[in-house]
């Protein structure tokens, strides 16, 4: 987590953001690229993509050079913190964090100069390794309010009232119940700051230019 923050800053200090939107699952940008029509751009891009994935062709599912439009389906991991670590902190067997998937849409636009990019996720899923499959209590968005944290939190006492937690300290119930907003916020940041970060992987890759060796 400290590596992606630092990364961010260096980022936002380093490079030019334009218009980030973000809207529940959804989060977009647009890029500037001055002096370089659409054609170039969405070249580009393809070149882009085609360094980032290791299978691009398998992730591609849909591109249309004449409107210059790119659609990208591929998977994500994403940390997600574990509050039952944090109600059971000398608890070995669990970890901080726990890596969830989440499978999501990539769309690329091109125009003169500029391009958008938009990252819709799916939300979160996790397999242990007896290949249980666990869905996280809450979707993937990016813009929880508070009255939203609240029906979370409301969940998370429903949940702690379960015959299987009769055994369970109050404290420690009460510890959980209060940790939902901390986790929920740090996972919504965790997403933002992955998309932003691939978002300038792509853009940097859109400006560097293709060096030709002598041969």
């Amino acid at each position: 987590m400290k590596k992606i923050k630092f990364y961010l800053l260096f980022y936002f200090t380093c490079a030019s953001l334009f218009s980030q939107k973000i809207d529940g699952n959804k989060i977009s940008e647009v890029y500037e690229v001055r002096g370089v029509d659409a054609k170039q751009i969405f070249s580009k891009l393809n070149y882009a993509i085609a360094l980032i994935y290791e299978d691009a062709v398998d992730v591609i599912k849909f591109k249309d050079d004449q409107s210059k439009l790119l659609v990208i389906k591929a998977l994500a991991l994403v940390p997600v913190l574990d509050a039952y670590k944090l109600m059971n902190p000398n608890n070995s067997s669990l970890t901080d964090y726990i890596d969830y998937s989440h499978n999501y849409t990539l769309i690329i636009e091109a125009r003169d100069e500029k391009y958008r990019i938009q990252m819709i996720y799916q939300d979160g899923k996790y397999s242990d390794s007896q290949l249980t499959q666990y869905k996280l209590p809450f979707s993937s968005k990016m813009d929880y309010d508070m009255a939203e944290l609240e029906e979370i939190m409301e969940k998370a006492r429903e949940e702690m009232n379960q015959d299987y937690y009769d055994m369970t300290s109050r404290k420690k119930k009460e510890i959980y119940i209060l940790s939902q907003p901390k986790v929920v916020r740090e996972y919504q940041q965790t997403l933002k700051e992955y998309s932003t970060l691939f978002f300038q992987s792509i853009y940097k890759k859109v400006l560097e230019d293709i060096k030709q060796e002598d041969w």
